[in-house]
């Protein structure tokens, strides 16, 4: 027959608690980690809901009539080079026109630069604003161009930025349709 001595229970107590201790101790670990898990994703989604609302105040600006209608008539100038450009339209000969071509482009700017720094998806920039960006880019990207070459080297590069990525989507995407000439003609 065993004998039970003050020594055996307590040895038995102290690995019952012992093993009660640690399994305490991984059910507290594991509610923790889940609970990082949902504030992650509270997190990821209080910053997809930001960045949608940014491109959508962005999206309605350029929405606006003042814009649809500086968009419109800057993509209707016409002019033969960058000389003839700056004689016509440039912001010492017509300022009118100097500020309906910037009302549209710095936005443009912008929605790149904040597109660079990952504050916006490429994917939903594209979806609200290839109609809007690429034939702008398109027809006026070597009067910018000009422009750094004359003095201002960092104009528009978000702008352009903005372009090429939108371009890249339309490659993914499998689109190959002159979209220039489909919203001139329209």
């Amino acid at each position: 027959m065993v004998e039970i001595t003050y020594q055996m229970v307590l040895s038995t107590l102290q690995t019952v608690g012992l093993l009660v201790g640690i399994a305490y101790y991984l059910f507290i670990m594991r509610n923790t980690q889940k609970t990082r898990e949902m504030t992650l994703k509270a997190q990821e989604q209080t910053l997809e809901t930001r960045q949608t609302q940014l491109l959508m105040q962005i999206y309605q600006n350029l929405s606006s009539e003042t814009n649809l209608k500086n968009w419109i008539d800057i993509l209707s100038y016409e002019f033969e080079d960058y000389e003839d450009f700056n004689k016509k339209y440039g912001s010492a000969y017509n300022r009118e026109s100097f500020a309906k071509r910037y009302s549209i482009w710095r936005m443009l700017d912008g929605v790149g630069l904040l597109l660079r720094d990952g504050l916006l998806d490429v994917d939903r920039v594209y979806d609200l604003m290839d109609a809007t960006v690429i034939p702008q880019w398109e027809k006026y990207g070597h009067i910018v161009k000009q422009h750094r070459n004359e003095g201002w080297p960092d104009a528009e590069e978000g702008f352009e930025y903005l372009y090429e990525e939108i371009m890249k989507v339309r490659k993914q995407r499998g689109i190959d349709e002159d979209l220039q000439t489909r919203v001139l003609i329209e």
